[in-house]
Formats: C-alpha cells, structure tokens, sequence
C-alpha cells in the first residue's frame, strides 16, 4: 500500500522535520567522561523542587564552539531588540541605559541648552 499524504518516505528531508522541544530554566549537572561534556538542563517546577528535563552530549573539542556560538546568537538577539525599541522610541527601564549614564545624558543635555 503507497503512502498517502505530501510527503512519501522517500522525499523526506532533514530540514522538513522539527527538533524535539524542552523547557528547561537552569542547569542541574555538568559532567565530562571519555572526551564528552554532559549537561543536565532542567525545570524548576516549586520551590526546591527541580526535575531534569535533557542532556546535552558534546564532544570536548566542541565545547567552546558551541558555547560561542551561544553567546553570539545572544548577543545579536539583544542587538536587535534594542534596535526595534529605538526605532518605536519606547523607553524600557529594563533594558535601557544604566541610571548613570542617562543622569550623565541628561546633565550634558542641560548645559548645553543653557549655555549661551
């Protein structure tokens, strides 16, 4: 009997299919063994109550690509999101500037408009 539906077995493709999905809020356990660093992520579900959720495998000699690359998807994540709260021109307490700088900003914005 032939499949039915779009796609036969045959015209699958890796890039068609979803990764498995987990929530995880915190790292449980990190171990390293026989050149694999295994990290433990988990969901703290109550208050001291913490249940694993999965378990990252990673080769030693890949680690600090992998955490790199984290760091810079972060990194231009953040970028972007400051960028998209410029252009609306909401100011965000949270991810605006410190306190001191915009004291700074706004102290160097009076001298400027009394100075004569």
């Amino acid at each position: 009997m032939m499949a039915v539906g779009p796609n036969t077995p045959e015209e699958d493709h890796v890039s068609d299919k979803r990764a498995p999905e987990y929530f995880a809020d915190l790292i449980s356990n990190v171990s390293h063994a026989n050149g694999v660093f295994r990290v433990t992520f988990a969901e703290q579900e109550a208050e001291n109550t913490v249940t694993d959720t999965v378990r990252l495998l990673i080769p030693a000699n890949q680690l600090q690509n992998i955490m790199q690359g984290i760091a810079n998807a972060a990194n231009e994540i953040r970028e972007k999101m400051q960028q998209a709260q410029a252009t609306a021109g909401d100011a965000d307490p949270v991810m605006g500037a410190p306190a001191a700088e915009e004291e700074a900003a706004s102290g160097a914005a009076k001298k400027k408009s009394t100075k004569k």
